[in-house]
């Protein structure tokens, strides 16, 4: 956080210092190319605060930071760029050669779509789960893994056909597959059977309703919500109805009622009503073979009486994004998130930090910590990068489960209000904090690094903690909702 601390300081002397400076600073970070195949090409650079810039003899918007940028174009053949500074007394030039070439689009083949390839196990492999483990619906991945179905508990056999180089393709019902990674399975001598459901039982558990399902063994399970009316779906895989009642203990605080179907010869299926609109996270795992799903009573709807969860990406040797003049997203992020903190216990929440310094930590272990805080809420804080430096690129909020949507979608409304574009409120979002289930969680991308105007604004203090108020505004904002879809 020392870098962020001399931000405002640094910015404060930089005009003075550009003043005694006999000759102005020139840094071009973008742009120094060879050779291109674009005929419009940008140009990225940094001086001191309030000096001129000029590319190829056009002043370019020079902001706080010292960061400049602009666009050539560019003749086919060799052209040369002069990049110039300027001081009231002072200048200094660089010129940059690059060679433009045009590519004759019409004569390249489209790109295979890539294939990969699945061995099959004969005979079938007997595997079981780790902790951490989660099933895949595919066997593709990006930077954010795999398309989770999602998570699952240890000790579970499963039945494995066919393997790629760090996946087992994995059999779990007759019509249904699924993929796990490798690190999260172990060879085991326990065979996945189909089994029959036993008995089933509901029960006012003090801020939860609990329902137990009784198997032999353990199975794989899917879940997930659905709105209007709010219903949670629990899918046990290799299981066969034989449950002829279900026993309610007491009065339930949040599940309206239990109904169950098989969906398929060896799927059964839970469907959970739910009594209210807005669902406060649910949780499944085992004790013993007895599945459990535990789904959350509505809190208190004041701000005073929640745990909000709050994360800030990146850390450590991690620092995420680092904008042109070498702000680290992992600083700002934490910036943010201390002044979010701040402004929630002036409102008197309690609030659990993932990190409250520059450290590394998993992603394994901030949910841990946010599970252990039985948090209520949990908000992960990150700024972008990518796309034009020279464009405002925008503020936008993620969520992965339906049930979140309108959390994620009260904090990008207060976002808005800052005047920022909108860059999208996105669902089905495969970041690892928006997987848990037990309580609602949304992830903001509060801006870019990578945008020279958006890096301004981040550099700003005043404006990070305009950020923070508006993340904030928006977390009241959704308990406002919850309490009107209550009356």
């Amino acid at each position: 956080m020392k870098h962020l601390r001399f931000i405002s300081f640094s910015l404060a002397i930089a005009s003075s210092i550009a003043a005694l400076a006999a000759t102005p600073s020139l840094k071009i970070t973008q742009g120094k190319k060879e050779s291109t195949s674009k005929e419009q090409h940008t140009i990225v650079g940094i001086t001191e605060p309030g000096n001129k810039a000029f590319i190829n003899g056009n002043e370019v918007q020079v902001y706080n930071t010292g960061s400049f940028g602009g666009t050539v174009n560019l003749n086919e053949g060799d052209n040369t760029i002069t990049v110039t500074t300027k001081n009231s007394t002072e200048e200094n030039s660089q010129k940059i050669k690059i060679n433009y070439k045009k590519i004759d689009n019409t004569s390249r083949q489209p790109n295979e779509a890539s294939q990969i390839n699945i061995s099959q196990i004969s005979p079938a492999l007997n595997i079981k789960t780790l902790p951490g483990a989660y099933l895949q619906y595919g066997n593709g991945s990006d930077r954010l893994g795999g398309s989770k179905m999602g998570y699952l508990d240890a000790e579970i056999p499963l039945k494995a056909i066919g393997q790629t180089s760090n996946l087992y393709l994995v059999q779990l019902s007759k019509n249904r597959v699924a993929y796990i990674s490798k690190e999260y399975a172990a060879e085991t001598l326990e065979r996945s059977l189909t089994d029959n459901t036993g008995s089933i039982s509901i029960a006012n558990d003090k801020n939860c309703d609990r329902i137990s399902v009784s198997l032999p063994t353990r199975h794989a399970y899917q879940s997930w919500t659905q709105l209007d009316p709010t219903t949670i779906c629990v899918d046990i895989f290799g299981a066969t109805n034989n449950s002829n009642w279900i026993t309610q203990r007491n009065d339930l605080g949040m599940i309206e009622y239990v109904d169950w179907q098989q969906v398929d010869c060896d799927i059964f299926r839970l469907k959970i009503k739910l009594k209210e609109k807005y669902s406060w996270g649910y949780s499944i795992g085992y004790n013993g073979n007895n599945l459990v799903i535990n789904v959350k009573h509505t809190p208190s709807l004041n701000l005073k009486d929640l745990t909000i969860g709050l994360d800030a990406g990146h850390g450590g040797k991690y620092p995420g994004a680092i904008s042109n003049t070498g702000l680290k997203e992992s600083e700002i992020n934490l910036d943010i998130v201390l002044r979010i903190k701040n402004i929630l216990e002036k409102k008197g929440a309690k609030v659990v930090l993932s990190r409250d310094s520059d450290v590394d930590i998993t992603m394994s272990q901030r949910k841990e910590i946010f599970l252990k805080g039985n948090v209520d809420l949990m908000m992960s804080v990150h700024n972008n990068a990518g796309g034009s430096p020279l464009n405002k690129m925008g503020t936008s909020t993620y969520y992965k489960h339906i049930s979140n949507r309108d959390l994620a979608q009260c904090v990008l409304n207060r976002m808005l209000d800052l005047g920022l574009r909108n860059f999208g409120l996105t669902g089905n979002f495969n970041f690892s904090l928006n997987a848990p289930t037990e309580y609602p969680n949304l992830l903001l991308e509060a801006l870019f690094m990578s945008s020279l105007p958006e890096e301004e604004l981040l550099a700003n203090p005043d404006y990070r903690q305009q950020i923070a108020e508006q993340a904030v505004k928006g977390i009241e904002d959704y308990l406002k909702l919850v309490k009107k879809s209550q009356k």
